[in-house]
């Protein structure tokens, strides 16, 4: 019997616990109003294997999040991965980053946290697909669905204290003035890590970017740090300004139409931008937008920049900070250190690769980045 719905009409608890009473075997797919894409393996009512679209909850991503292994490391990872066939999982163990036990440990606790992130989510649409066994080739954990519905609503609960203290992910946190860069934390603990490289000027979004984690484990680390009076909130990151000029909507949109049938890709981008700040859930301008970045990043990373050119600062560091990057964008320069290509630079990238050519792209347009002299 299968089950499809959002979660308007029937919560994410309540589709747990049915699968869960029920004995369900099968594949969950969940789909958010952002992209994000999950799927939930069940067997016999048991949650089994986890997956999810979003770079950051990816295994190599994930590690970095936990301080298992550096960016390098992981690229050296995937190549070689990319050259054996061999699961990356099982890369790490045979070089001796992660132990058999602390790769069974990772993945139940990626397992977990791609779900309690779905807690968090307002809207969701999901469908059950039911099966009569599940592939064996899956690295299988076996996860407790009333614990994982329990701490899911809990998660919900904190997430709302959060956000009392941080209202959004544009919140900029910088260290107390009695805090000390030696406070006593868990070794290589998220908040750690944090904690080291607030600089009162990057907001939440960013930071989770540069730590490779998710906002809400980010949020919740930092909180904790609220409340022991070691952080505090230094402002908001200002959002670009937003018009709305619905009298010319139709007529821009038909001119970035003419623009991506006639492959004036740039021309197209800058319209499709400029539309999707006013009508951000218009199925036509979304997948138009879609189109001419593809268009765009395919034409410029074929016929003028390489995906083996290294990329290196263009602009001194002074003026680097006067510079008012996205989070991406920040990101992308922090990574461009002149020994790594593009290639390299996405394969550790906790973006999707179409939003880092973006980022790419636009920072060589400004001057900011250029190929390695």
């Amino acid at each position: 019997m299968g089950l499809q719905g959002n979660f308007r009409t029937m919560l994410l608890p309540d589709v747990l616990q049915w699968l869960e009473t029920g004995q369900r075997t099968g594949i969950l797919h969940v789909r958010g109003t952002q992209g994000v894409a999950k799927r939930i393996w069940f067997e016999t009512g048991a949650i089994v294997f986890t997956s999810s679209s979003d770079p950051r909850e990816y295994l190599g991503q994930f590690l970095i999040s936990r301080g298992y292994l550096t960016e390098d490391q992981l690229n050296k990872a995937m190549e070689t991965q990319l050259n054996s066939g061999i699961k990356l999982g099982k890369i790490l163990v045979m070089v001796g980053i992660l132990s058999e036990p602390e790769l069974e440990g990772v993945l139940q606790l990626k397992a977990e946290e791609n779900i309690y992130d779905l807690f968090l989510w307002d809207e969701g649409e999901f469908t059950f697909e039911e099966k009569e066994a599940i592939e064996g080739d899956l690295p299988r954990v076996r996860l407790n669905v009333i614990s994982i519905v329990m701490e899911g609503i809990r998660r919900k609960d904190e997430w709302g204290r959060i956000r009392r203290v941080f209202p959004d992910d544009r919140t900029i946190i910088d260290r107390a003035p009695s805090g000390s860069p030696s406070v006593n934390l868990p070794p290589n603990s998220l908040a750690k890590r944090a904690y080291e490289v607030l600089d009162g000027r990057r907001s939440i979004a960013e930071l989770a970017l540069d730590l490779h984690t998710t906002e809400f484990q980010l949020s919740e680390a930092l909180f904790h740090l609220f409340e022991a009076k070691l952080v505090v909130t230094a402002g908001h990151s200002v959002p670009p300004e937003e018009k709305s000029y619905a009298n010319i909507h139709r007529l821009l949109l038909e001119e970035a139409s003419k623009a991506l049938v006639e492959r004036r890709f740039g021309e197209a981008l800058n319209m499709y931008r400029y539309l999707i700040k006013l009508t951000p859930s218009e199925e036509e301008v979304t997948r138009g937008l879609a189109l001419a970045e593809e268009g765009l990043s395919q034409t410029f990373f074929r016929d003028v920049v390489p995906m083996t050119t290294v990329l290196e600062l263009a602009i001194a560091m002074e003026r680097l900070y006067k510079e008012n990057l996205s989070p991406q964008e920040g990101y992308i320069v922090s990574r461009a250190n002149g020994n790594w290509d593009i290639a390299s630079i996405l394969k550790v990238s906790p973006l999707a690769e179409r939003d880092a050519l973006r980022a790419i792209q636009m920072l060589m347009d400004k001057g900011i980045l250029r190929p390695k002299r």
